[in-house]
């Protein structure tokens, strides 16, 4: 008969506030690694060692964040994600991965992944990472996305893209899926919508996002503290750094460069967007 596995525990000296850490690797190396940087006051790590185990861990405890490695014997990383949403609804998500692909990225992106993260990693982005994800997790998440052929309530939707011909294009796009689109460049508008809970979604320039402005800052942060805000990333191309990018600044949905027409826009954004049931009353 073979022994049970016995996951491995680090508890450090934790105050009333304790954070509960899964970390899911078939490597030892990669464990400790983590463990490593991760280990400080207040924090208490779990350790396994394949999918499986990982489930039946996440099914008998509470766990605030999971790091898990895409590519486990078995049970995959991205099932095991999938496992922890339906169980608690509002854990951290970081995969990692040795093997990276665009097609791996925007599965993960779909399935709602906070971060991604392709070993080897540098240890201050991990800690970075994680304290990102900590903080968008501090809210309740955003309802899962609607399906192709869905009739939803009309949206709200700001499209932010410096190119005017490319910001006409998406809100041709988005209209033609029946919702409400509108062109801007202004950060603060943007910003103050997310706070007065007057916008739906954001379909914004990945490169414009992701400066190192104080709007943009200001930006990344109002949508890390507003889930139910979808955020779609226009990425300059299709590859994997576009994909692992859009991720990490929070985005739901990323469409590529170049974008072609409202009508490829559209088929792209629906299955994110849905359509917009129509209005008998005509109300905007």
């Amino acid at each position: 008969m073979v022994a049970p596995k016995i996951p491995r525990v680090t508890r450090v000296n934790s105050g009333r506030e304790t954070l509960r850490f899964l970390v899911v690797d078939d490597e030892d190396v990669v464990r400790g690694v983590v463990r490593s940087a991760l280990e400080r006051p207040g924090v208490f790590l779990v350790e396994a060692a394949d999918g499986e185990e990982a489930i039946r861990l996440l099914l008998a405890e509470h766990f605030d964040l999971i790091l898990v490695d895409k590519n486990l014997p078995g049970i995959t990383g991205l099932d095991v994600i999938r496992r922890a949403r339906a169980v608690h609804p509002r854990i951290g998500t970081l995969l990692i991965t040795g093997f990276a692909s665009r097609e791996s990225a925007e599965e993960a992106l779909v399935l709602g992944v906070d971060a991604y993260l392709v070993k080897p990693f540098d240890i201050a982005e991990l800690q970075e990472r994680v304290d990102e994800t900590l903080g968008r997790r501090s809210t309740p998440v955003e309802a899962p996305p609607p399906r192709v052929g869905l009739r939803i309530s009309r949206r709200r939707v700001l499209v932010c893209d410096p190119s005017p011909a490319s910001a006409e294009i998406l809100r041709v796009g988005v209209e033609m899926l029946g919702h409400q689109a509108e062109l801007t460049m202004d950060m603060s508008r943007v910003i103050q919508a997310i706070r007065d809970k007057r916008l739906d979604t954001l379909v914004c320039d990945l490169e414009l996002i992701s400066r190192n402005e104080a709007s943009a800052c200001f930006l990344r942060s109002a949508l890390w503290t507003a889930p139910q805000v979808g955020f779609v990333a226009v990425a300059a191309q299709r590859g994997l750094d576009g994909a692992i990018q859009a991720i990490q600044r929070g985005a739901t949905q990323v469409v590529y460069r170049p974008l072609g027409t409202a009508s490829d826009v559209a088929r792209n954004l629906e299955p994110f967007l849905g359509r917009a049931a129509p209005n008998p009353r005509g109300r905007v």
